[in-house]
């Protein structure tokens, strides 16, 4: 007997929990004494945790950028490691026992994007420069299985004559290193992270101007080392690099697309019982891709087309037939690829003029 429906039927749904705003996962490594991670994100816990020790100015440096960042928001986490002050004849062996005290920490934790340290030494400097490097996988690599755990360096150095040119590392000089110069500028520009912006022209808390002749200043960008500097009464930082010369915000789009697609595309596989192996099916994994790079253009990292509203990228998703009869055995799709206009920023400009006693002809 077939049963009638009700007259009334109310149904309810509860919205989903919206998502948490993305932020920075950073880590901060002391070497004053071995202490498990935590997170924290209140510094007076840190204080206490830390009573007298390097990383707790730093976090204070970190966390204290309300009066001058340009962000809405301010970083309010951060996961902190003690390890012992590393050993070796000389300092460029403590460094390689810095760097191996990292990696033994990784495999027990790599969920964290940005690293600092309490040392800023030449050779400390220098071996974090090269391993931060050395944190993105090749495609050979991730091709034989490898994951990819990629890192960013912030660091900061009193020589005026440093040279680095790794990826995946910044660096910032100044003339007074118990200010913690690479903590302030992260905690400066950092909380507008996905958003890209540009990591010139900002003015980090805390920081005294260092006294560098022109010669001084040319040498550092030559070397792509950032700098608190003064032009026309205005101070900020120049200019806003990784130590390779490519701007920090196009290195941290780069990372967050491939992050963010990556996280799509796990998605789509795991929510979905099968994905053919059909055109259709191909549309599907693609649409992770598209996802990705439309989340990109919102967030200023890929350009927006001010005719069309959409972004500047190109996608190619490949056809069912375009598949060899090994892929379609092995089940792998044919690659699927893409190329986008980054959006940029403007950091220089050349105003020139004639002053008329009369605009007419």
């Amino acid at each position: 007997m077939k049963t009638m429906p009700k007259d009334v039927i109310v149904v309810v749904d509860i919205d989903a929990k919206p998502a948490g705003t993305e932020s920075l996962d950073i880590l901060l490594v002391s070497t004053e004494g071995a202490k498990d991670v935590a997170t924290y994100r209140d510094l007076e816990v840190i204080k206490t945790d830390f009573t007298g020790k390097k990383v707790a100015t730093m976090a204070e440096a970190l966390f204290n950028q309300g009066k001058t960042t340009l962000a809405t928001t301010l970083i309010r986490k951060v996961k902190i490691l003690g390890i012992e002050a590393p050993s070796g004849s000389g300092e460029s062996e403590k460094a390689a026992a810095l760097v191996t005290a990292i990696e033994e920490f990784r495999e027990k934790d790599d969920d964290w994007y940005i690293l600092l340290t309490d040392q800023s030494g030449d050779e400390y400097v220098k071996a974090l420069a090269a391993w931060a490097e050395a944190t993105e996988p090749t495609e050979a690599e991730l091709g034989a299985g490898e994951e990819d755990h990629r890192k960013l360096y912030f660091g900061q150095t009193e020589n005026k004559a440093l040279e680095v040119t790794n990826r995946r590392s910044a660096i910032i000089y100044t003339a007074k290193p118990t200010e913690y110069a690479d903590a302030a500028y992260l905690g400066n520009v950092g909380p507008f992270y996905p958003r890209s912006v540009t990591w010139k022209f900002k003015r980090p808390q805390g920081l005294t101007v260092p006294d560098l002749t022109q010669a001084e200043r040319d040498a550092l960008e030559e070397a792509n080392v950032n700098f608190l500097t003064v032009e026309y009464k205005h101070e900020y930082v120049k200019n806003g690099v990784c130590t390779d010369g490519e701007f920090i915000d196009v290195q941290m789009g780069a990372d967050y697309i491939a992050k963010t697609m990556r996280e799509n595309l796990y998605a789509i596989f795991l929510e979905n019982p099968k994905i053919g192996y059909t055109d259709e099916g191909f549309a599907m994994v693609g649409a992770g891709v598209y996802q990705a790079l439309n989340k990109a253009v919102d967030n200023e990292i890929i350009a927006l087309d001010p005719e069309s509203n959409k972004g500047v990228y190109t996608v190619v998703i490949p056809k069912r037939s375009a598949a060899t009869d090994e892929q379609a055995r092995a089940r792998q799709m044919p690659d699927i690829t893409w190329e986008a206009q980054l959006e940029g920023a403007v950091h220089s400009v050349k105003v020139k003029g004639v002053l008329r006693a009369t605009l007419s002809a």
